[in-house]
């Protein structure tokens, strides 16, 4: 397979599909322990699996630098043009790494404060690359590009629609990042600035050509933002009660601003919540609700 062909398939399956594992909480025979960040293909079709992890970083490195110098000179066009493109590229090259590091992710876990000297030395090179250690769940990692890189090396060069989407993809990320390098708790004042910029995104800039990108990344956050993450879950599956932190900040929020689509799929959540909470068991009455709430949310944002 030719390296454009390589790239094409790549951006089919991580650009227009999705970026992101879905973040929600799980029933409890899930093990699941973390959300995740970024989710890149892993078909070994697009991937260069016959390089070492030594020819990648290389490469990495020279496609970045390449990225660097065209950016420039590029037009606003060409710029977003370049980021397309340059997207594919540097997120192919990562799960690359991560089929080349297998052996290093795999045990990565285990070595918790005690790292030897070779993995301090990975751990530096591929800060400087501008990747980390991603955590996955209790037991798994691999790597990830950190949040901010495409944002910080596009802003000013893009229409202020795409500037925008890429800035909001980056808060996004920041979060999820900060909660693992940092224990940064994320607040459900956080999932709400987070969900109605979204809104505000995707009913503003209806022919964004990444619209339906921008709609994913606002379904994703607003079942985070209702269901919670398998750390921290907005109800108690066995019981089906709303946490009082959580039931709080729903009616707060449907009080204070009546007229988001934000506020119609909570108040229909809540609704339903409320409805449902004795006619289930307690399996059922989840994967009821978190099925009624994906639809929700899709007819909303059609």
């Amino acid at each position: 397979m030719t390296k454009n062909y390589i790239y094409i398939g790549l951006f089919i399956s991580s650009v227009f599909i999705s970026c992101r594992k879905e973040n929600s909480v799980l029933p409890n025979n899930e093990t699941n322990d973390t959300i995740t960040e970024i989710q890149y293909t892993n078909d070994p079709d697009y991937v260069l699996s016959n390089k070492n992890a030594q020819e990648l970083i290389v490469h990495l490195e020279n496609e970045q630098n390449d990225l660097k110098r065209k950016l420039k000179k590029a037009s606003q066009k060409k710029a977003e043009a370049l980021y397309i493109d340059y997207y594919k590229r540097l997120t192919t090259i990562v799960d690359s790494l991560n089929l080349a590091e297998i052996n290093t992710l795999n045990t990565y876990h285990e070595m918790g404060a005690s790292k030897h000297d070779t993995i301090l030395r990975k751990e530096n090179t591929y800060n400087k690359l501008g990747l980390y250690f991603r955590k996955v769940d209790s037991t798994t990692y691999d790597f990830r590009i950190k949040p901010g890189f495409f944002y910080n090396l596009f802003h000013n060069k893009t229409s202020k629609e795409f500037e925008e989407y890429l800035r909001l993809r980056y808060v996004e990320h920041k979060l999820l990042y900060d909660l693992q390098t940092k224990n940064e708790k994320i607040t459900l004042e956080n999932h709400r600035n987070l969900i109605i910029s979204w809104e505000k995104f995707i009913t503003t800039h209806k022919n964004f050509k990444f619209i339906d990108y921008a709609k994913k990344s606002y379904s994703d956050n607003m079942m985070l933002y209702l269901f919670g993450t398998p750390a921290k879950p907005t109800f108690e599956i066995s019981s089906k009660k709303l946490y009082v932190e959580n039931e709080q900040e729903y009616i707060s929020f449907v009080k204070k601003n009546p007229k988001l689509i934000s506020v119609e799929i909570t108040k229909a959540f809540l609704k339903h919540f409320y409805v449902n909470d004795k006619n289930f068991t307690s399996e059922k009455f989840y994967i009821d609700l978190k099925e009624f709430t994906k639809k929700e949310i899709s007819e909303h944002i059609k």
